[in-house]
């Protein structure tokens, strides 16, 4: 069931001001793409530099808003940004649950740029750090966002990691548990040597990837019954870096 929004009765009930800022947010776009959550809908507002999450909704029979910014806002939470974004979605025709719940249904993501938010910049500098010294994945990333990666010291070690994987099934001692942890290292390295710049020197590599993978990956499929790592799942994952090396 949907409710239905008396909207000229619902301006009339902002403030002034807060409803002379929402009018300027709109009208210059400020209002990012809209978002059903929780029965509601919620977009990113950005205002003077700032980027806040608003979401509008009924809650306990009551159209309300919440921000999390902290501006000045009326009873119900409307300050401007919640205000932009419900005045952008009577615009769009956005149907609203007769009773909804802004935290429902979040998206992990809204979650995280809303924690992102509270924090202070040394604080969420020194989480980043943390994160970069524990996960050579997200370290890569990192510093690819900020231009400082490596990408020769991370095609170097792909090199070395292709020639340990391709030799894992030399000798007479590994089992099928070494091949399984091959797969995944390859995956995992892949992934680290896609995060930096896209070019024929990391598309070769992934392709040799792919060959190396197809020679032992019948040692999985002839293990059916023991293994546990499906070799789909490692053919998988070096295709599709291939299909992003090759977009890019």
């Amino acid at each position: 069931m949907a409710a239905l929004i008396d909207v000229p009765a619902f301006r009339d009930s902002i403030p002034s001001g807060i409803i002379a800022v929402a009018d300027r947010l709109t009208a210059t776009g400020a209002v990012g793409d809209l978002t059903s959550v929780g029965g509601g809908a919620q977009a990113e507002v950005t205002d003077d530099g700032a980027v806040y999450l608003a979401w509008v909704g009924v809650v306990d029979r009551a159209f309300t808003g919440e921000c999390d910014c902290d501006g000045p806002s009326d009873d119900d939470g409307f300050c401007a940004h919640a205000v932009a974004v419900a005045l952008t979605s009577f615009d769009a025709d956005v149907r609203f649950a007769a009773e909804a719940d802004p935290y429902a249904e979040e998206p992990d993501h809204a979650v995280y740029q809303r924690a992102v938010r509270t924090l202070d910049p040394a604080r969420l500098a020194a989480l980043a750090v943390e994160h970069a010294e524990r996960d050579r994945l997200f370290a890569a990333r990192l510093l690819s966002a900020a231009g400082l990666l490596e990408h020769r010291s991370a095609v170097e070690v792909y090199e070395a990691v292709l020639q340990e994987v391709e030799a894992v099934t030399t000798g007479s001692r590994w089992e099928i548990a070494d091949v399984e942890d091959a797969g995944r290292r390859l995956i995992a390295e892949t992934e680290i040597l896609c995060a930096g710049p896209a070019g024929t020197e990391a598309l070769e590599l992934v392709e040799e990837a792919i060959e190396i993978w197809d020679g032992l990956a019948g040692h999985l499929v002839d293990a059916y019954d023991v293994r546990r790592l499906d070799p789909e799942d490692v053919t998988d994952a070096l295709a599709e870096a291939r299909r992003d090396l090759l977009d890019r």
